[in-house]
């Protein structure tokens, strides 16, 4: 009779290590974050850069949000992140917006996150009257 209690707390005590066990850490990076936007075409040419705030929201791993930023020839871009992904410390995102005189831009986001910090790659094709323009670079962003 005296092992029963001490075979229950046992059993009890590998339960909840197991269980703890299987638990992934989950960053929440819902909010605001805020920085500069570069990106050239290839080769190096055509660079710029302007500011650019993303805001996103997350439920589970999936993100969804809008990311804003200002281009040289185009002006205020606004793009609706309609398709992401959060994977312990890797994130992923795309989005796609008209523009209002024809044409459009298309953008994909390759990064990590650590702790207040978005780090990455931003890929964006834009279509338009000129054709087709490519460019890519930096996106450093902070948690605001």
């Amino acid at each position: 009779m005296r092992d029963k209690p001490l075979s229950l707390v046992l059993i009890v005590l590998s339960f909840a290590i197991f269980s703890l066990a299987g638990c992934v850490l989950r960053h929440d990076i819902s909010g605001v974050w805020k920085s500069t936007i570069q990106a050239s075409a290839a080769g190096g040419k055509e660079k710029w850069q302007g500011p650019a705030e993303l805001t996103l929201n997350q439920i589970g791993d999936a993100l969804t949000g809008t990311l804003v930023f200002a281009h040289p020839q185009a002006g205020r871009v606004q793009v609706p992140i309609t398709s992401g992904t959060l994977s312990k410390d890797a994130l992923t995102f795309s989005g796609q917006s008209q523009f209002p005189l024809g044409g459009s831009i298309e953008i994909t986001f390759h990064g990590t996150v650590s702790g207040t910090s978005l780090k990455g790659t931003t890929d964006m094709t834009s279509r338009g009257l000129f054709g087709t323009v490519t460019n890519s670079g930096p996106l450093n962003l902070s948690r605001q």
